[in-house]
This record gives C-alpha cells, sequence and structure tokens, in this order.
C-alpha cells in the first residue's frame, strides 16, 4: 500500500470519515455534552475535531503502516519528519517570518477593500484589522480550537507527500498533493454553501498547498507548515472579517488573492531565499527532475 498513494490516501479519508463520526457517538450519545459543530470555540466541537483528526489523521497511517511500512511509532514521527527539529532557531525564525508575511498580506486585502469603498484607513480602522490579540486567550479559545488544522498536515504533506515523492518527481509530487487538499474542500457543496465559495476554497487551498509541500521539502521538517497551517486559521479571523462583509463573489475574490494567493508566492519565494541561506540543504532537493527514488529514509 506504501506504494498505492493514491489508494493509500483515499483509504485513510474513509476511515478518518468513519472516526470522526465515531467520536461524535462517543462525545454526544455517550457522554451527552452539547452539540453545535457551527461554534468551533465550544468545548465539546473542539475536541471532537481535536480527537477525530488524531485518530484518521495520525493514527490511522501508522495503524496501516503508511507513509513507509513502519511498524514502530517512534519511525513513523520520524518518517513523516514530525520529529525533525534541527536546526531549531533557523526553522523557527523562518515559520515565524511565514506567518508575519500571511498576516501581512491578509491585512492587506481589508486595506485594499477599505479603499474600493472610498473609506479612509484610519489607525482605529488599522487597529480592527490586526487585532490579534482578540483571538488569542485570554479573550478567545480559539487559538486552542484551531489546533486540530494542524493535523491536515500530517496527512497531505507527511503522509501523502512523502508517498508521492517515490513515485513522482519533486516538483510534481507537490502539486499532486496540494491538488488533494484542494479538492478536500469540495463537499463544502453539499453543506449549502455557495458554489462560488466553494470554487475559491479549493483555489486558495491548491495555492497554500503548493507553499505547504515546497516547505516541507526545503526545511526537512513538518513543524513550520502544521504551526502555519494552525495560526493561519486563527489569524484569519480579524484580518479578514472586514471584506468578509461583502458580496459571495467578491469575499471569493479576496480570499484567492490577498487571503492565500499573493501570500503563496511571497512564501515560497521568501522560504526559497531563507533556505538558501540558513538551513542545510535536503537530499531531495539535490535529485534530477523526474527522479523517482530517495536513497535516504526523508521519504522512505
Amino acid at each position: 500500500m506504501t506504494r498505492r498513494p493514491w489508494r493509500a490516501f483515499l483509504l485513510v479519508l474513509a476511515l478518518h470519515g468513519a472516526g470522526f463520526a465515531l467520536v461524535g457517538v462517543v462525545l454526544y450519545r455517550l457522554l451527552r455534552l452539547p452539540q453545535d459543530l457551527s461554534n468551533i470555540e465550544a468545548f465539546p466541537t473542539a475536541l471532537h475535531f481535536t480527537a477525530g483528526g488524531l485518530l484518521g489523521y495520525v493514527l490511522m497511517p501508522y495503524l496501516l503502516r503508511l507513509p513507509c511500512g513502519s511498524r514502530s511509532f517512534r519511525r513513523y514521527l520520524d518518517d513523516i519528519r514530525l520529529t525533525r527539529v534541527e536546526p531549531f532557531l533557523p526553522l523557527l525564525l523562518l515559520t515565524v517570518s511565514c506567518v508575519l508575511i500571511l498576516i501581512a498580506c491578509q491585512g492587506a486585502g481589508s486595506i485594499v477593500y477599505r479603499l474600493t469603498e472610498g473609506k479612509p484607513v484610519t489607525l482605529g480602522f488599522l487597529g480592527q484589522v490586526f487585532d490579534l490579540p482578540s483571538v488569542v486567550p485570554p479573550r478567545s479559545m480559539l487559538l486552542f480550537a484551531q489546533m486540530f488544522s494542524s493535523l491536515e498536515e500530517v496527512l497531505f504533506r507527511g503522509v501523502l507527500l512523502t508517498m508521492l515523492l517515490r513515485v513522482y518527481s519533486p516538483r510534481k509530487a507537490i502539486v499532486c498533493s496540494a491538488a488533494a487538499f484542494g479538492l478536500m474542500h469540495l463537499p463544502g457543496v453539499f453543506v449549502g454553501m455557495p458554489v462560488v465559495t466553494v470554487l475559491a476554497q479549493v483555489l486558495w487551498a491548491f495555492l497554500f498547498g503548493l507553499f505547504y509541500g515546497y516547505i516541507f521539502l526545503v526545511s526537512g521538517s513538518l513543524l513550520p507548515s502544521m504551526v502555519i497551517h494552525w495560526l493561519s486559521n486563527v489569524f484569519q479571523e480579524p484580518l479578514t472579517a472586514y471584506w468578509t462583509t461583502a458580496s459571495v463573489s467578491v469575499r471569493a475574490f479576496y480570499g484567492v488573492v490577498f487571503g492565500y494567493g499573493i501570500a503563496s508566492v511571497l512564501m515560497i519565494l521568501w522560504v526559497r531565499v531563507f533556505s538558501d541561506r540558513w538551513l542545510p540543504r535536503q537530499e531531495s532537493e539535490e535529485l534530477p527532475a523526474g527522479a523517482s527514488t530517495y536513497p535516504d529514509r526523508r521519504t522512505c
């Protein structure tokens, strides 16, 4: 199965759905906790999503011996690069700088939309847009409620991308994993979301997936993409709140362009510059285009 990445990936997704439903039965039927999936900050909801993510995205691949057939949990964590934290300071600086780029781009979207309305950009307005303390404790529990989103990186980059690197060139593997990440947002159509919104989500998830795959490959660690994914879902609330009051089509446009599109391009360029100067070169980057096998266990 480790050499059939798409079959393995679809199996994990199916099992994740079953696991998510099972966690829901335990929480809401057996423990009788109040159910309100619309409120991500509600404790039962946050617990549901986090437990479901741990079961489906982290434990299930391990039980299926993905991505490299590892039997020990420690080796599994090594295979998905979750234990790789060196060089610590450069990786930390790279992660923080990418988050700051994302914050600047998303905040810029609100500023641009304000200007298109013909309204002044005042210090008070900027204070509302960049009010990041509003989404961290003690004012909000969103920082904890959104931790589950980082677990998606385990499946899409740690597991799927690692398997794809065994059969595709690095560039093609990143594009394919990003496409899978984007298409995962299509089911939004079945829960009543406008089609244009869902299509925009697919596109910006694909664009951001390219960045996640690139930083995963270049840094040699899963942690930067996990942290950035997590914080992007936390900080976007105040940063994008202003232009999310626009029409559906305008929101979709700003989401693709300012929410993630420009940020993805800038962050990929920044990661390339940063890695050339302050990160050790990864073996997978040195392989010629089209190479399908990798000599060390970074990719099994």
